[in-house]
């Protein structure tokens, strides 16, 4: 049996749970709702119904889509004949955690509720025995190293934006690494795309604050398709970024993009577009009958689903207009 066909019986399981995705007119159901606690009800129709009584507020949904985030992660470490193809997925919130504790032992911003409990790989209790005993060497390389620089750096000066900086470079690192281990273009185009429109957004950051070449050559995430302190300055108008990217992958999240962001001076529109490009790109997975590539586009796909749940309940909750909270929707996998 080859490494593909190994995975038959998880790609079976995975096309029964894409059933269950919600699709497009069941959001907008929700965003056209009256109220926050309407919206919730037509949710109830879908499989978050069984999460629903648990809460007596709609402010409750938060706690929900984290329970959802869980059972999804734990069902996928059941299924998958490579448990590393999950826990893949799951580093991001190894990464994120350790910066939400470094965070609070350093410099007293203390978050708990920021903490993504039970999904990621390391728990959460070694991490934070690591940063209290200033001890990182149980972690994986990568994150130790970082680890271990931060809390020499911070000898000398407290400075929260390395904390990010250095653990988000550590992180794609490890994650570039481990994808290769999969022999699966479609998994390392999808960092490689995510990299790329990650660093596009870092650049307008950049110049936006008026930082320098030397800040934005450190702020950069490693080993896109895109160079971009060989591509664009930050001295350069936004339009030069335009002429040089019209062409490629990522002309349209670019122009359209670009230009809401230079008449907003918000990101709103460019992450919108952004989420949707990878959103189109991840299902290719649908008519693949073996591989990781299912189960990898299926992640992606739900976590895409709670991030927009996410957004249509900040909106209802907040009385935002319809048409504004529709303009914030990403695309849907289904």
């Amino acid at each position: 049996m080859s490494n593909k066909e190994r995975y038959a019986y998880a790609v079976g399981r995975i096309r029964a749970m894409e059933t269950r995705l919600l699709d497009r007119s069941k959001i907008e159901r929700m965003v056209e709702a009256r109220s926050a606690e309407e919206a919730l009800k037509v949710l109830g129709e879908t499989e978050y119904g069984e999460y629903l009584a648990e809460f007596d507020s709609v402010h409750g949904y938060e706690a929900m889509l984290d329970l959802e985030l869980r059972r999804i992660y734990l069902e996928l470490r059941r299924i998958s004949p490579e448990p590393e193809l999950i826990n893949l997925f799951a580093l991001k919130f190894d990464y994120h955690n350790l910066k939400v504790i470094f965070k609070a032992h350093k410099m007293g911003e203390k978050r708990d509720d920021l903490l993504a409990a039970e999904v990621g790989n390391i728990p959460v209790s070694e991490l934070a025995r690591a940063v209290s005993d200033d001890d990182y060497k149980n972690l994986p390389p990568k994150m130790r190293q970082a680890a271990e620089r931060l809390s020499e750096a911070f000898r000398v000066e407290t400075d929260p934006q390395l904390v990010d900086l250095w653990l988000d470079h550590a992180m794609y690192e490890e994650i570039l690494e481990k994808a290769d281990s999969f022999d699966s273009p479609f998994i390392k185009q999808y960092f490689t795309y995510l990299l790329d429109l990650t660093n596009i957004k870092t650049y307008l950051r950049v110049k936006r604050a008026n930082r320098s070449k030397e800040f934005l050559e450190a702020a950069l995430l490693p080993a896109g398709s895109l160079d971009m302190t060989k591509l664009v300055q930050p001295a350069e108008p936004l339009e030069v970024l335009v002429d040089r990217l019209m062409w490629g992958s990522y002309s349209h999240v670019i122009e359209e993009g670009i230009q809401s962001y230079h008449k907003t001076d918000m990101l709103t529109r460019y992450e919108k577009l952004a989420d949707d490009f990878l959103i189109k790109h991840i299902r290719q997975a649908k008519y693949l009958t073996f591989g990781p590539e299912p189960l990898a586009a299926y992640i992606l796909a739900k976590e895409n689903e709670l991030k927009m749940l996410r957004i249509v309940m900040v909106g209802k909750i907040n009385r935002l207009p319809t048409e504004e909270i529709k303009e914030r929707l990403r695309d849907v996998y289904v």
